[in-house]
């Protein structure tokens, strides 16, 4: 039986596989698996295979949703191909692959290789690669995680995917991209110090070019430090006349408290300046008791990402990172303390709130518009 990281050879360039999920009814219906052609630097040398949708020249499918099978040719790979990554994902990136429980991959009905998934938060997860070295054909065991869903990963990677459920096109994202688009990108960033902002850091993933605006001017912007798992990125800005925002002095927040949230929601269609929307704390954890999350019902859209969410002094006690669509809104914000870690560990100190002044939405508006900056992103 294999575990993370080791390799077997395979006996023939023809491979045979089936994987079975300890939730039988999970592929299919919220969750399906891709097959991705690459070369050694992880290049597309294909388009994507996605379970039941794609058969190509050099696979096909075959099971059902309980026991996924494929038969691969390898040595019918498009041109310049040298490895395909075999990935299981939830479909629109709407959860963990933790609800999988444990995989079991039976390769050439000799190779074995069982994980449990439990402790793994992503939504995408590459659980092996067929590889050709010294004309040889093998396998690699793998427990790679994509944070933000197979599409991300293609995106990354230079490779348009669609991770829809073919039978359920309109289902959501828990964690949408702000614009929906693969070649750019809005958001929401909010100053923490003289020159460095934070937003979320699927704004930014796969992005070369990343620009900041406010009725302050526009600025070029680049990423210092990303931390995907807990989608945070700090962005670095010269020139800009940035305001750091005060974070709250207690770092937590209780059941029902007032919460505010500012941002630029909707660019280009709901108007240049910042929204501001009001709500409540309705939970203190993520989808599946994520403690690094809390839940809140003021209103956000596509463009929310990365803008702060504050208390009723006027402190921040969040970024909001996702939402999960059709609910009544059933939003999410990373927890301050989270984010005052995040830049501990970047040794950038934060400003904290002493004040026990109440302050009303439109005074907190007020006071934080010049922290606030629209984030524009391409690829």
């Amino acid at each position: 039986m294999l575990t993370p990281g080791a390799n077997v050879a395979l006996s023939s360039a023809k491979a045979s596989w089936t994987l079975e999920s300890t939730h039988q009814s999970a592929f299919g219906s919220t969750a399906a698996v891709a097959l991705i052609p690459v070369d050694d630097k992880r290049t597309p040398k294909g388009a994507a295979a996605l379970f039941h949708i794609e058969q190509t020249p050099w696979m096909s499918w075959s099971g059902n949703p309980a026991k996924v099978g494929c038969t691969l040719q390898l040595g019918s790979l498009p041109a310049g191909s040298e490895r395909v990554l075999l990935i299981v994902y939830r479909y629109s990136n709407l959860g963990p692959v933790s609800s999988l429980g444990t995989l079991h991959l039976k390769v050439d009905d000799a190779i074995t290789y069982d994980l449990d998934t439990s402790a793994y938060g992503e939504s995408a997860l590459i659980l092996g690669e067929f590889y050709s070295r010294s004309g040889q054909w093998k396998f690699r065991a793998l427990a790679e995680g994509s944070a933000y869903g197979l599409a991300a990963f293609g995106r990354r990677i230079g490779l348009d995917i669609d991770e829809a459920n073919p039978d359920h096109s309109d289902a959501g994202s828990a964690n949408p991209r702000p614009n929906g688009g693969a070649t750019g990108a809005t958001g929401t960033g909010f100053a923490v110090s003289s020159n460095v902002l934070l937003t979320c850091a699927h704004v930014i993933e796969g992005m070369t070019s990343i620009e900041i605006s406010s009725f302050n001017g526009r600025y070029r912007a680049e990423p210092v430090m990303v931390d995907t798992s807990n989608d945070i990125a700090l962005l670095r800005v010269e020139g800009a006349p940035l305001k750091p925002v005060l974070f709250a002095a207690t770092r937590c927040c209780s059941l029902g408290d007032s919460v505010t949230a500012v941002g630029f929601p909707m660019s280009g269609f709901a108007g240049g300046g910042a929204h501001v929307t009001q709500g409540g704390v309705s939970a203190l954890f993520g989808l599946r008791n994520d403690a690094r999350l809390l839940q809140f019902t003021a209103a956000i859209q596509p463009g929310s990402s990365g803008s702060p969410l504050f208390d009723s002094r006027g402190s921040v006690v969040g970024m909001v990172t996702s939402t999960v669509p059709d609910a009544q809104n059933m939003n999410f914000a990373v927890k301050s303390h989270l984010l005052g870690a995040f830049l501990e560990a970047c040794h950038i100190p934060i400003s904290l709130n002493e004040s026990n002044t109440a302050q009303t939405p439109a005074d907190i508006a007020r006071v934080v518009q010049p922290s606030l900056w629209k984030i524009e992103a391409r690829i």
